[in-house]
């Protein structure tokens, strides 16, 4: 009794075969590279952020740092013009 252990399958020529050890070695590769690079741009915006909030407050996440130094002279008048109002209002009532 033999047993021929030989067989051999063939396949059409248009089919795909797959891709090769060092084409998926390269692919993995890059993979990992966008997820490396993705991280550190995160992690720079969140940085970019703490730095903001802890210079500006809450406003440096809703402004641009131009705004920031405008925005502290709008706050001091409008600051200054309700304090004016309820001066104005306590002095009506009298």
């Amino acid at each position: 009794m033999t047993t021929d252990t030989n067989i051999t399958v063939t396949t059409p020529d248009d089919e795909w075969k797959g891709l090769t050890l060092e084409q998926l070695r390269a692919r993995r590769a890059k993979a990992l590279l966008r997820r490396e690079v993705g991280k550190y741009k995160i992690n720079a915006a969140i940085d970019g952020m703490r730095t903001r909030v802890n210079d500006n407050g809450i406003r440096g996440l809703m402004f641009n740092d131009k705004t920031i130094g405008r925005l502290k002279v709008a706050d001091y008048a409008l600051l200054g013009w309700k304090i004016m109002q309820l001066f104005i209002k306590a002095r009506r009532k009298k």
